[in-house]
Formats: structure tokens, sequence, C-alpha cells
């Protein structure tokens, strides 16, 4: 099972790329600078993160996000 940590949505919520998301890679989870670039493989994007929860995200709600978006990979 792959496990998406707070510290990957906190990673994502400051990229400063044009269109980051959480992608799924050999087993693990990356940060694409474009969400096109990850093909079917996304988890998150960066555009989900701000409409679900704003431009802010507490410590709270990114674990939270991480383990709900893990359950959804089990």
């Amino acid at each position: 099972m792959t496990t998406i940590t707070a510290d990957d949505i906190r990673a994502l919520a400051q990229s400063n790329d044009a269109d980051p998301a959480l992608a799924l890679d050999d087993g693990g989870v990356r940060l694409v600078p474009q969400a096109a670039e990850a093909g079917g493989h996304i988890v998150y994007t960066r555009v989900d993160l701000v409409r679900d929860y704003g431009e802010e995200i507490t410590d709270v709600q990114a674990e939270v996000l991480a383990a709900g978006l893990t359950a959804q990979q089990g």
C-alpha cells in the first residue's frame, strides 16, 4: 500500500510550480510540476487542494487529507 504523508500534502500546498500534483511512481508518491506529466497516476492536485481547503491548509487538515488519500490507494 502506498502511504501519502502530511509532508506530501504540505509540499503540494507550498509548490510554486504551474500545476503541481501528487502522483504515484514506482510504489511511492512524488510531486510533479505539471499534473499532465503524471498521466493517469494522479493522486491529488493543487487545484483540488485549493478547491477543498482554500489557499492555506492546517497541519491537522494535512494529516486528515493524507490519511484519506492513503486509504483510497489501498
